[in-house]
């Protein structure tokens, strides 16, 4: 199962940072695959920036919520990947699926 969200243009409106509506962030969790993929269109939109990490390289999951949308920030092994303004609604469900994904997986810990 494939989960999905990217930056809102209401919510990059509200935080003023208009430079980012045209290329917005996009936060996808594979639970197949167990990876975490954060995407954003380059500025001259020829092409894209992306980070994958593995669930097993994960250590920290941080959410920064603002008064419109919220930021996450993984930390992994050899360093971070964020991807900013997107639905708080959708991050907090995304949270939980990967808690609960976490669970169910008896002989090892995927997040450690």
């Amino acid at each position: 199962m494939v989960y999905n969200t990217k930056s809102k243009w209401f919510t990059l409106l509200m935080n003023l940072k208009l430079e980012h509506i045209i290329n917005p962030w996009v936060f996808k969790i594979d639970l197949g695959k167990e990876i975490i993929t954060i995407e954003k269109r380059n500025w001259y939109f020829i092409g894209k920036d992306s980070n994958t990490i593995a669930f097993k390289f994960i250590r920290v999951i941080n959410i920064d919520e603002h008064l419109f949308g919220a930021d996450i920030y993984i930390k992994a092994i050899g360093g971070w990947v964020s991807a900013k303004y997107l639905p708080k609604k959708d991050l907090k469900i995304m949270r939980k699926t990967l808690i609960e994904y976490n669970q169910t997986k008896n002989r090892h810990i995927i997040f450690s």
